[in-house]
């Protein structure tokens, strides 16, 4: 039997059986999803209206935080007993009320008691700290916002007309509030708290709005698509559910399987609902006051007959799509299994032979014609892909040598450079160092008298050539350590005699020329194993940076601790300090400080740098720590034999 044939019974044989396990699995699936996706919709549904909800509160809070700030509410903080500003405050607070649509603005002191209600008869004395939303704000000193419920006494005292909007709608002698309270803070006191709030009871707007947001304000079959509804308890206080006489269901009360699942144990409650006089797909969810107690309840539902609608409408279209498209299949599938089968074989056996490395093989596709097809096309591209495989292969190649070459050439030139910069430097250390000598042979007058002019002139001489001197230094020494010259020569090493003191001496003129004090807390007895050279490096640099960038007439200390197996030295100095974003170009070669302090201050960027080498190539490290305006210390640490001690600390 051929392949195609094949291919063909298989496929008749794979479809029947796939069409009606589809089908009846289809059934079932729209059947049990439908209602399931409408529910997860509601979800979302109550997730916009949370939002909606809750952005009273934040506007609330908005002009709270503003009006915390005004003058007149905070001159009448500082003096509640004057009428005056009493009556001014009060005036301006009601008015701001008004303009944002309020049923309470109150102001309290700093214990909780109030001092101004902006609705008449404008009760004030009584504590409210048994508010849970004042009681936070007054605690934390933060804004605090929630919904409560208010008790008869509370609504009377409130103002005229909140118990009676509470018991026209409901009937019960009691409100359910969205409140904040700000904290009004004066020169970092409580000195007061400002509460605003919405009476939930009627609010039909705010309903409205989600449904309006939500829903669109669709209807379905002459029936709202969408509803909601705020509870303060079980009790409808704000809907737009509709009754049977096509008004507001206010004073309905939810169902006991509701209130159980919300208000008892205080969980969302997700299903088909009996709203009114009809089935919706509903989610209720605890409305919780700032102390966690559930006071209420908010519902979003949406017509649950629209979605069975759907449903059937789903199941008889995806049926047939499922009956079209299997026929189809089979069609195009009995048309095009003959050309493709061949063409793939001989497709497969080529990118076989290309995994193996063979980049030469090819499929030879048909070449660029209107007769080609797809996987005509396929063959043709995989040709031209293993063409510019081999291709880069090549320039890879060609390019890997190039690079090799590159490299060579670069570390030919760098280490032809660094000969030469060793050259010059040792050419010029010596002559320069006499030339050093003889100028302070003159300047000190050994050879005749000068005037103050020519000293001064001779000491700007002898600055330059010192520069140079340390210059030539760092160059040598970067010399040394690019062409792998610089070799750590251990041994026993006496830090204070062998180290520190020839240092010492070398820079005593450039002390004295600053008028700086050293003192030197390094133990006399301190030993270590280290390269006495290289050590006489590090300090001569650390020291020479302390004396150049240090105060004129400030102080330089040295100072040696050993812990253990470890040896923590460090150079510090009175000066300007190093700001903490430029610490990381500390250690790095040629890399110079700019600022202020810096200015003037000439050097190679290089000593740091080479202290760093030396350092580690003892198998230590280096760091700085500074005080900006203040201070700057180079510490470093270095291993330490056994055999070393440590005596008393002596003064150089």
């Amino acid at each position: 039997m051929k392949l195609q044939t094949k291919f063909s019974l298989g496929i008749i044989i794979v479809f029947a059986i796939l069409a009606a396990s589809i089908a009846a699995v289809s059934f079932v699936w729209v059947d049990q999803n439908t209602i399931r996706q409408a529910q997860d919709r509601v979800q979302l549904h109550i997730q916009a209206s949370w939002e909606i909800f809750n952005g009273k509160s934040e506007r609330m809070q908005a002009a709270l935080e503003i009006l915390a700030q005004d003058d007149q509410v905070n001159a009448f903080l500082q003096d509640p007993q004057n009428q005056v500003l009493a009556i001014n405050a009060r005036t301006y607070l009601e008015s701001v009320r008004q303009l944002q649509n309020m049923d309470v603005l109150t102001l309290m002191n700093d214990e909780g008691r109030v001092l101004l209600r902006t609705r008449a008869p404008y009760h004030s004395g009584e504590l409210v700290t048994d508010d849970p939303v004042v009681r936070r704000a007054l605690a934390a000193r933060k804004p605090a916002e929630g919904t409560v419920i208010l008790a008869q006494d509370r609504l009377e005292r409130g103002g005229e007309g909140l118990l009676a909007q509470c018991l026209q709608n409901g009937g019960e002698p009691r409100g359910m509030m969205q409140s904040v309270a700000v904290p009004i803070i004066w020169n970092d006191r409580l000195i007061g708290i400002l509460q605003m709030g919405s009476l939930v009871n009627g609010a039909s707007a705010k309903v409205d709005r989600i449904r309006d947001t939500v829903f669109k304000n669709e209807q379905y079959n002459g029936k709202p698509l969408g509803t909601a509804t705020i509870f303060m308890g079980d009790l409808r206080t704000s809907t737009n559910a509709l009754d049977s006489q096509g008004k507001r269901a206010v004073g309905t009360r939810a169902s006991p399987e509701v209130v159980q699942r919300v208000l008892n144990e205080g969980k969302p409650w997700t299903g088909r609902a009996w709203v009114v006089d009809t089935w919706y797909l509903a989610q209720y969810d605890p409305i919780r006051d700032p102390d966690g107690a559930v006071v209420g309840m908010l519902y979003v539902g949406e017509l649950e007959q629209k979605y069975l609608d759907l449903r059937t409408q789903a199941l008889a279209l995806f049926l047939a799509v499922i009956v079209a498209g299997m026929l189809l299949a089979f069609i195009v599938f009995w048309l095009i299994v003959g050309s493709i089968v061949g063409p793939i074989q001989r497709l497969a056996y080529a990118t076989t032979r290309l995994a193996e490395g063979e980049l030469t093989y090819r499929v030879n596709g048909a070449p660029t014609g209107a007769s080609r097809d797809e996987v005509q096309n396929l063959a043709h591209s995989f040709d031209e892909m293993a063409e510019q495989l081999q291709k880069q292969r090549e320039e890879i190649k060609a390019d890997h040598r190039a690079l090799e070459k590159l490299n060579q050439d670069l570390q030919t030139t760098n280490r032809n450079y660094m000969e030469m910069l060793g050259f010059v430097s040792h050419e010029l250390k010596n002559p320069l160092s006499s030339a050093i000598m003889n100028v302070h042979t003159v300047k000190d007058g050994y050879v005749g008298a000068l005037n103050e002019t020519q000293k001064a002139a001779l000491e700007s001489v002898a600055k330059s050539l010192r520069y140079f001197r340390e210059m030539i230094a760092n160059y040598l020494d970067l010399s040394r350590l690019e062409k792998g010259e610089l070799r750590v020569n251990s041994t026993r090493v006496a830090l204070h005699s062998d180290v520190i003191a020839p240092i010492v001496e070398a820079l005593a003129r450039s002390l004295q020329d600053k008028q700086m004090t050293l003192e030197n807390e390094t133990p006399p007895a301190l030993e270590l194993t280290a390269d006495r050279d290289l050590l006489r490096i590090v300090y001569d640099n650390l020291l020479s940076n302390a004396i150049k960038y240090g105060k004129d007439g400030g102080k330089i200390a040295l100072s040696a601790r050993a812990n253990g197996a470890i040896v923590t030295l460090s150079v510090w100095n009175e000066g300007n300090g190093i700001p903490p974003d430029k610490m990381e170009l500390l250690f790095k070669k040629f890399s110079r400080l700019t600022g202020a302090g810096y200015a003037g201050k000439k050097g190679t960027g290089l000593g740091l740098y080479i202290c760093r080498e030396i350092v580690e190539k003892h198998g230590g490290k280096i760091w700085a720590e500074s005080q900006v305006g203040a201070w700057t210390k180079f510490v470093f640490e270095l291993p330490k034999s056994d055999g070393g001690r440590v005596d008393s600390p002596s003064k150089l």
